[in-house]
C-alpha cells in the first residue's frame, strides 16, 4: 500500500522532470546542431535525455545482446511497443545512432520537435498517399545511404501486453534498402508503465537485441514471411524467463555512450 502511494505521489514530480529534461536537452541539441551536421552530437543529447527518464522512475534497464550489431553498418530495428518507456530504453541504450520516423507535424512542436528536425530524423507527411510515398522513399535513400532506423510496427502500444499485429512498412522499407532487420524484444515495460496510467513504477527492464535478419530472399511480395520471421523472434524472447537482478559486486552490461 505504501508503495503504491510513493509510486503515484512521485508520477507528476517525473513527469515534471521530463518536460524540463526535454526542453533542457532540446535546447542543447539545437546549440550542437550548427557545428555537428552528423546528428550524432543530436543523438548523444537524445541518449543523455532518455537516461535521466529512466533514472527518474527507477527504472534498472540491461541490454544484450549489442554484439550482434556494428557502428559500420545499417540496419532496420523492429521493436514491440507495451509502454511509453520503450522510447528511453531504445535511445538510451541500443549501442549505436539510428532516426526514427515521425508525423511531419511533430517538426513543429517547440523544443521536441526542433530537435527531431535538426537531428535529420525523418518526417512522414501523410496528409495525401502520393505525398506519404515521396516520404517513404526518403528514408529507404536515407537506409540505403548508411543511416539506421528504429521503428515500432506495432503502431501504437498494446492495450493488454500481448504482442499486436506487425504492419509491413518497416520490413519493406529494409527489403528496398538492402539491409538487414534486427528483431529487438523489450521486456518489462508494460508491467512499469501500462497504456492505462500515467504513474510509472520502478522495476528491470531488457533489451534484447537479436541476430540481424539478411533481406536479401525477401521481396514485397513475400515480405509477409520476413514479418511473421521477425515476430516470432520477438516473442519468444519475450516468453523467456528474465535473468536474476545482479547481485553485489556483479556488473551489469551497457550499452556503450557513442
Amino acid at each position: 500500500m505504501l508503495k503504491t502511494v510513493l509510486i503515484y505521489l512521485w508520477a507528476p514530480v517525473a513527469n515534471l522532470i521530463w518536460y524540463a529534461l526535454t526542453i533542457v536537452m532540446a535546447i542543447v541539441s539545437l546549440v550542437v546542431w550548427p557545428f555537428d551536421r552528423t546528428g550524432r552530437g543530436q543523438h548523444w543529447c537524445a541518449r543523455w535525455w532518455c537516461r535521466m527518464v529512466a533514472w527518474t522512475i527507477f527504472a534498472r534497464i540491461h541490454v544484450s545482446g549489442t554484439e550482434h550489431v556494428r557502428p559500420d553498418r545499417a540496419y532496420v530495428y523492429i521493436a514491440n511497443h507495451a509502454s511509453l518507456i520503450d522510447t528511453p530504453a531504445l535511445f538510451g541504450y541500443l549501442p549505436y545512432p539510428f532516426r526514427i520516423m515521425v508525423k511531419k507535424e511533430l517538426f513543429y512542436v517547440p523544443f521536441l520537435g526542433w530537435h527531431l528536425q535538426t537531428a535529420g530524423n525523418f518526417g512522414v507527411d501523410r496528409r495525401d498517399p502520393r505525398r506519404a510515398a515521396k516520404s517513404l522513399r526518403r528514408v529507404v535513400d536515407g537506409v540505403r545511404s548508411g543511416t539506421s532506423l528504429v521503428v515500432f510496427p506495432e503502431g501504437t502500444r498494446t492495450p493488454d501486453g500481448r504482442l499486436q499485429e506487425f504492419k509491413a512498412g518497416a520490413f519493406k522499407i529494409a527489403i528496398r534498402a538492402g539491409v538487414p532487420v534486427v528483431p529487438v524484444a523489450i521486456r518489462g515495460t508494460f508491467a512499469l508503465l501500462p497504456k492505462t496510467t500515467l504513474a510509472p513504477r520502478p522495476g528491470r527492464v531488457d533489451v534484447i537485441i537479436g541476430a540481424p535478419i539478411e533481406t536479401d530472399a525477401y521481396s514485397d511480395k513475400t515480405v509477409e514471411a520476413l514479418v511473421t520471421r521477425t515476430k516470432q523472434v520477438i516473442q519468444a524472447e519475450l516468453d523467456a524467463t528474465a535473468p536474476r537482478e545482479p547481485a553485489v559486486g556483479d556488473t551489469a552490461r551497457r550499452a556503450p555512450l557513442g
